[in-house]
């Protein structure tokens, strides 16, 4: 999202998900994303990346910090589990780079289904599942100070909603309030990082 937001030139290299090798090389841990700077030094940990991309590259810092307001952080924790089992069958049956290979698709269920069950059982909730989802976007509408930020100012609070947000345009069916969609098709677009409803199957 950083490098979009600021315009920065990058390449954008997908690992396979079973590939625990290279990012055990590169960061000591199996994980994702990883930034590796042009001199070799990689580090891992989304909102380190952000505030070291956005710090270092492109002109002044564009993202104020998080405001850590209350009624969202409680929002955020109240939506955890409904949106894990909307997301992670839904993740599995898409067509997303790193899962190029079976090996990779079967990994991450392995992984995910040790957290959330089986995922057979969380797409039959389908149902029960989006209603709570879309009550959870009629309470975080109002939250929202305008359909392009969270907060007064643009910050690392919308780094972290609209990650949140995206994943669940995988899921068909969902009524999102006109300000919640509005504020994701923005920053889909200033981010250049694409909704994926065109991939929702289900």
């Amino acid at each position: 999202m950083i490098f979009g937001l600021k315009h920065v030139p990058h390449e954008l290299v997908f690992l396979a998900n079973h590939d625990e090798a290279t990012p055990i090389g590169l960061v000591g841990s199996k994980q994702a994303p990883i930034l590796q700077l042009a001199g070799g030094r990689a580090f891992p940990e989304s909102m380190d990346i952000v505030q070291y991309v956005d710090e270092h590259y492109g002109g002044p810092a564009v993202l104020a910090p998080a405001a850590h307001r209350p009624e969202l952080q409680q929002w955020v924790k109240d939506t955890a589990d409904v949106f894990r089992l909307l997301y992670h069958p839904r993740f599995h049956a898409a067509p997303f780079a790193e899962f190029a290979m079976r090996e990779s698709r079967e990994y991450y269920r392995v992984k995910k289904e040790k957290a959330i069950g089986p995922f057979d059982e969380a797409l039959a909730k389908t149902p029960e599942l989006v209603a709570q989802a879309n009550a959870f976007l009629q309470q975080l509408a109002p939250l929202l100070h305008s359909s392009r930020s969270v907060n007064e100012q643009l910050s690392y609070d919308d780094i972290d909603l609209f990650g949140r947000l995206r994943g669940l345009t995988l899921v068909r069916d969902l009524e999102w309030p006109p300000k919640l969609r509005e504020y994701i098709d923005y920053m889909a677009e200033e981010t250049d990082v694409p909704l994926l409803d065109n991939m929702a199957v289900y």
